[in-house]
């Protein structure tokens, strides 16, 4: 393990990675710079493209289906 010596005190280059990215996200949590991080540009692309989505309204009418196959099969064992 590599050390480096700061102010008196040894670190790993490991920790002041680790420290700097710790920085780095704090930093970029609190500013404008996270509307332009990648994960907001995926967030976007999801948003912009859930109207076009139509696996919610299958799954409705496929349970809507169910229910009146069950109902049905209810009816016929009484």
């Amino acid at each position: 393990m590599i050390m480096i010596e700061i102010f008196g005190v040894t670190v790993a280059w490991e920790t002041l990675g680790f420290v700097a990215a710790f920085v780095a996200s704090e930093v970029i949590g609190t500013s404008k710079l996270k509307e332009n991080s990648l994960a907001a540009l995926v967030k976007g692309l999801i948003d912009n493209l859930k109207p076009t989505r139509r696996e919610d309204e299958k799954v409705a009418s496929i349970r809507k289906k169910l229910e009146s196959v069950a109902n049905e099969l209810k009816s016929l064992g009484k």
